[in-house]
């Protein structure tokens, strides 16, 4: 009886401390739009050397950077840059790190800014990376989350930047992405398929 007590104690204690993360589905203001997309991308190389090539922390992993504060995956971090003239501020507000599994969530912390002729009051993406095949692919999702006052204009902004980003990541690791199983060697991924080009992660 005693040992059911204290179980069920545990576990009262266990669900009090634990919540789950927050959604950080934006709330748009008048006259701005709610937008949503989510990319996935198959490399045939292992995650250890995609991550080598990108840089695995949220202050290593996307372009020069103009300021970082606080410490490095920690949440509450920000990492300010530059893009296309753009200054932007990011906050993480979830990371999380195994040998097979690296996620980032992070915030905009300075909208409203305008990226390409687009608006954004806000937005919040998530980054997965992940080892698939047996240690010799990565996969790669990104979702996100915005408020801009075109959201179809938006929507193809993100398309663009992760194309360009995932030319670059593939010219500077010699990948091949591909879709459906796990490739057997190169023989089922097409030389069309090598992807080319871009700047920025």
């Amino acid at each position: 009886m005693l040992a059911h007590i204290l179980f069920a104690t545990l576990v009262v204690f266990a669900v009090a401390k634990s919540s789950p993360p927050e959604n950080f589905d934006p709330k748009c203001t008048d006259k701005m739009q709610p937008g949503f997309e989510m990319n996935i991308f198959q490399f045939n190389i292992p995650l250890q050397t995609f991550l080598n090539a990108t840089g695995p922390s949220f202050f290593g992993s996307t372009g020069p950077l103009i300021s970082t504060t606080g410490e490095d995956d920690t949440v509450g971090a920000t990492r300010t840059g530059n893009f296309s003239g753009t200054v932007f501020r990011e906050r993480l507000v979830d990371a999380s790190q195994t040998p097979d599994r690296l996620l980032h969530r992070f915030t905009l912390d300075n909208g409203p800014i305008t990226f390409a002729n687009v608006l954004f009051t806000s937005y919040t993406e998530e980054m997965v990376a992940q080892s698939i095949c047996e240690g010799t692919a990565t996969w790669l999702s990104f979702t996100d989350k915005y408020c801009a006052d075109n959201a179809a204009a938006g929507y193809n902004l993100y398309q663009r930047a992760r194309r360009t980003l995932m030319d670059k990541l593939a010219d500077n690791t010699g990948a091949m992405y591909f879709e459906g199983s796990c490739p057997i060697g190169k023989r089922v991924i097409s030389e069309s398929q090598h992807i080319r080009g871009s700047p920025f992660f």
